[in-house]
């Protein structure tokens, strides 16, 4: 059986950029090789899943567009993915001519994917391969985005609760476990990155089965690693508060809403009812 290509353009945020999904498409096409192209799957996954319903089925798929961890457990957390069937993830920009040159032709005309949604896919994607349950995202998190279920298993459970921009809680993460799959850095977004805590602490243990001066030189590698950990965690302190910030001045504004709901607030010059309504009045109830 043929694969079935995918083929995720991301429009909704701009992580993948246009050309390169075109010049993948363009190939495709030359070839006569059939393709759907999604264009936000982190969108779809969520607000239109049974749009995807193609992609849960599969047998045989190949995947291509942000980070390939990212896409891998954004489709393994849907639920919705059986998991005996096999499905290839690769970033967008990866070398494919191999793959490409691999498929067969003539298997149908390209389809579409329609994300229409106003709403910004911005939220967490869980690695359940290097979550440990350490609970810090909950923990850390302000907005109920997470959760546990009855197992004990950290899940997340109100991903519009996300307050756009905000990676905090994947800072935090001594797994990173938590992605983002629109951050703009690594690992953040799936990419590489380092989530092995796994390793040897024992320093004794290290040198009576090791060369000495590798230990001290990875030590002090690993004491590199702990400062920017420190660096992340100071980060995400202050992306947590800048959240706090928006949301409080959002509620202020609404407190501070004119009693005829008119907009003096925001443009003072502006007319309203309770203006007009008084000829000798020059300011409004507000």
């Amino acid at each position: 059986m043929s694969k079935q290509i995918f083929i995720c353009g991301c429009e909704k945020d701009g992580k993948i950029e246009k050309k390169s999904v075109q010049k993948l498409m363009k190939t495709l096409e030359e070839k006569n090789i059939g393709f759907t192209y999604i264009e936000d799957m982190c969108g779809t996954i969520l607000k239109n899943p049974d749009d995807l319903e193609s992609l849960y089925t599969a047998e045989d798929a190949v995947v291509f567009g942000c980070q390939a961890r990212a896409m891998q457990h954004l489709v393994d957390n849907s639920s919705r993915r059986n998991e005996d069937l096999d499905i290839e993830y690769h970033h967008i920009d990866d070398e494919k001519d191999e793959l490409i040159s691999s498929l067969e032709s003539g298997t149908g005309e390209p389809l579409k994917i329609k994300y229409s949604d106003e709403w910004k896919p911005w939220y967490p994607v869980i690695d359940y391969e290097r979550c440990n349950g350490c609970r810090k995202c909950l923990n850390f998190c302000l907005f109920s985005v997470y959760s546990v279920e009855d197992d004990g298993t950290v899940v997340v459970s109100a991903s519009a609760n996300c307050k756009d921009m905000c990676p905090a809680c994947a800072r935090v993460c001594p797994q990173n476990a938590i992605i983002f799959p629109k951050h703009a850095e690594s690992p953040i977004d799936g990419g590489e990155g380092d989530g092995s805590e796994n390793e040897k602490t024992d320093i004794l243990e290290q040198i009576q089965n090791d060369d000495v001066y590798s230990v001290l030189s990875a030590r002090r590698k690993n004491f590199q690693v702990s400062l920017l950990k420190k660096d992340q965690l100071q980060m995400a302190e202050e992306e947590r508060r800048a959240c706090c910030s928006g949301a409080d001045k959002v509620e202020e504004q609404k407190e501070e809403k004119c009693a005829c709901d008119c907009n003096c607030k925001e443009e003072p010059e502006a007319s309203c009812d309770c203006k007009d309504g008084d000829a000798n009045s020059n300011s409004c109830c507000c």
